[in-house]
């Protein structure tokens, strides 16, 4: 077992390349004319790499809080291209909009792609992480794709009227979660 996590050690990541040449980036505050053609330039080049990227199909996906808004918008996109999906939602809360996404996943999944679950779970508590993974990897072998997306939050008009209940409880879901799910 190594000494450190590899991943933690950002001196042993290699440096990520800019999306376009050095000579082609305008540079700021310099007396030169920007070439019109810049930004066509960017973006095709932009667009290219893009289209380099691996897509989605075939691979198992698992985004937490899966059931509406940015989640839901998430799992319908690698649904659409392709992928095997998997999310959570908070059971009491959320029943009805992860039907209502479990229902469009089915309708927009590719053929080669398994049905889409569901899974309940409050991710505020580690077992309950342990539990979402293991069942994702039971029902398809593995997970591909892991998009942490659940979210916890108390609109309250001023900071003093949070309490600490309801700070623990956001950052064990924003936060704690996050990490327990990435194990």
């Amino acid at each position: 077992m190594p000494d450190a996590c590899v991943a933690c050690d950002m001196r042993r990541l290699p440096r990520r390349p800019s999306f376009a040449p050095r000579h082609l980036l305008y540079r700021v505050g310099s007396s030169h004319r920007q070439d019109s053609r810049l930004p066509f330039l960017h973006a095709v080049l932009v667009g290219f790499l893009l289209l380099l990227r691996p897509w989605p199909q075939g691979k198992v996906a698992l985004v937490t809080g899966g059931d509406s808004g940015i989640g839901r918008a998430v799992c319908y996109c690698f649904a659409q291209e392709g992928a095997t999906v998997a999310f959570t939602y908070v059971k009491a809360q959320e029943f009805k909009d992860a039907n209502d996404t479990l229902q469009m996943l089915r309708q927009i999944k590719k053929q080669d792609a398994k049905d889409p679950i569901a899974i309940p779970a409050d991710l505020g508590y580690e077992e309950n992480c342990r539990r979402v993974v293991d069942e994702v990897v039971y029902a398809y072998g593995r997970i591909d794709i892991l998009v942490n997306n659940a979210a916890e939050q108390y609109e309250r008009s001023c900071i003093t009227d949070i309490t600490e209940e309801q700070l623990e409880r956001v950052f064990r879901t924003n936060i704690f979660s996050y990490m327990h799910v990435s194990k």
